[in-house]
């Protein structure tokens, strides 16, 4: 999978990354969900829950967390995952996840997002970085938190978005139709 950085050519060419016909802010949401679906799927999480409300959407997990090793020369995975076009697909544990909820990474939505973090633990320690438009504004730093998983926050910027409301139903309509085994995976849903 091919990698790029360049956060700053998905704003000024949003219908090459995005289906602008449709609902933004839902493929946004399920586009973030790739992380904790994968994990659903192969039943490392149990529970995922998403509020969403405004330009604003929180999703939470209980499973495993986002690695913070670095491959030779390579920033941690989480932050790949959350800055680099395609790096979500690149560190899925076999591609065909990254076929069935990759078509949009996660560093594409953070890209349109005028704030963003992500908090994961690993091994009972939690971690958190933020981001502006993509970019990380700091060094993952250790924070106080007792929830295993990972725990995403967007604020997406409205410019992008437009003023779609998030739609529960039609999203749920398409994290059932991917086609993983989700069955053991409660999945809820609120606005705040």
């Amino acid at each position: 999978m091919v990698q790029a950085k360049d956060l700053q050519a998905v704003r000024s060419r949003l219908g090459v990354h995005f289906d602008t016909s449709g609902n933004l802010r839902n493929q946004c949401l399920l586009s973030v969900l790739c992380v904790s679906l994968t994990d659903a799927h192969q039943g490392l999480v149990t529970a995922i829950d998403i509020v969403a409300s405004g330009n604003e959407f929180v999703i939470t997990d209980n499973g495993p967390g986002l690695s913070l090793e670095a491959l030779p020369g390579r920033d941690p995975i989480a932050q790949e995952v959350m800055s680099l076009i395609g790096g979500c697909g690149e560190h899925k544990p076999h591609p065909q996840y990254a076929e069935l909820l990759c078509s949009t990474s996660i560093a594409e939505v953070n890209a349109i997002s005028t704030v963003a973090t992500l908090a994961t633990m690993i091994d009972g320690v939690a971690w958190a970085q933020k981001y502006a438009f993509g970019e990380p504004s700091a060094p993952f730093k250790q924070v106080n938190r007792t929830s295993p998983g990972n725990r995403f926050r967007f604020e997406l910027d409205k410019r992008y978005v437009g003023s779609a409301a998030f739609d529960f139903e039609a999203l749920d309509s398409g994290i059932r139709g991917v086609g993983l085994k989700l069955d053991a995976t409660e999945i809820t849903y609120r606005e705040s």
